[in-house]
């Protein structure tokens, strides 16, 4: 579904924490998702990528040892919104760098998650 035609319906969530993964996929499904792909590693995320089609996708940047940079090119490389989830707020000027629509810094909690939703929808509203 393109940008500003409504919620997303699929979602690809690639988070390396079990809870926050779990936590994050309840959230959006409570906001309107009809489905949340998880992935744990850059090699899941990618795999996803070529199964299924998604609306957005939000990475966590770090990922144990790897960085979702990869995810994040191919994202980019397929029109995908996405934005990058840390515990770093320095990442903004990376964000920015690898094409992200934006920067969720972590704790981040269902209004967080509710405010992307919202920018997928008007994407001409959105703001960082």
């Amino acid at each position: 579904m393109p940008r500003g035609e409504g919620t997303a319906k699929r979602i690809l969530v690639v988070e390396d924490s079990m809870i926050i993964a779990l936590d994050t996929e309840e959230c959006l499904l409570s906001l309107g998702a009809g489905a949340v792909t998880v992935q744990a590693t850059v090699a899941g995320a990618l795999a996803a990528l070529d199964k299924e089609e998604f609306d957005l996708a939000l990475l966590d940047f770090n990922l144990g040892g790897e960085s979702s940079e990869r995810v994040a090119e191919e994202l980019r490389v397929r029109g995908i919104p996405f934005w990058l989830a840390t515990g770093y707020g320095e990442l903004a000027e990376k964000a920015d760098d690898i094409g992200a629509s934006g920067l969720l810094v972590k704790p981040y909690g269902r209004e967080d998650l509710a405010r992307i939703m919202h920018d997928f929808a008007t994407p001409g509203d959105a703001a960082r």
